[in-house]
């Protein structure tokens, strides 16, 4: 499959009209490399950038999720944007304060009250029941409610989007009803709500 189709089209519809996928050419990948560069990237995450923003464009057409208010090629470069930022974030390193005391070795206390409060977690989640153990442990590896749906073998995204819901209200009138539970966990709710 080549990586810059010159001229392709396909019966995509916002609604309207047909909508051709011209920014599958060099101008789309060029301006992806562009933007990677330019946030402190490479020509090799630029092309994955590239390949990803293609997938995720294709999808959205599909998907009616254009809109038809800017160009293909601005909507193109701005998912291309997006993913970049998001991938980003979960692997630059979070700069650290002067004063933040960076540990020279594992410190055997800290990772005793760690253990500790998975403990905790882990005794919290057993006693809202299994349902809500398994629904929270989808919600945690940031599943879409459509997915959290299909899991749990659920009618619609709107029925996960409810059952997360009250999991995680049942997960939090748990633990406000046992004030040591707050303490041990380190929580402190704001009042003011």
């Amino acid at each position: 499959m080549s990586k810059s189709p010159e001229h392709c089209s396909a019966p995509y519809s916002n609604g309207r009209k047909r909508l051709p996928i011209s920014t599958g050419s060099r101008a789309g990948e060029s301006g992806c490399c562009a933007t990677v560069s330019r946030e402190g990237g490479d020509e090799p995450a630029g092309e994955d950038v590239f390949q990803e923003t293609l997938i995720l464009f294709d999808r959205n057409l599909r998907e009616g999720r254009f809109r038809g208010g800017s160009s293909l090629q601005t909507y193109f470069l701005g998912i291309a944007k997006q993913w970049w930022f998001n991938r980003q974030r979960g692997i630059r390193p979070v700069p650290l304060s002067p004063d933040y005391d960076l540990p020279e070795t594992e410190n055997p206390e800290r990772i005793a009250l760690q253990n500790e409060r998975k403990q905790l977690v882990v005794s919290i989640l057993e006693a809202i029941g299994d349902h809500c153990k398994k629904v929270l442990a989808l919600y945690k590896l940031s599943l879409t409610n459509e997915e959290i749906a299909h899991e749990l073998g659920l009618s619609s995204p709107e029925m996960a989007k409810k059952y997360t819901y009250r999991c995680r209200e049942k997960f939090k009138a748990f633990v406000i009803g046992r004030s040591d539970l707050l303490e041990q966990l380190d929580i402190r709710w704001n009042e003011e709500k």
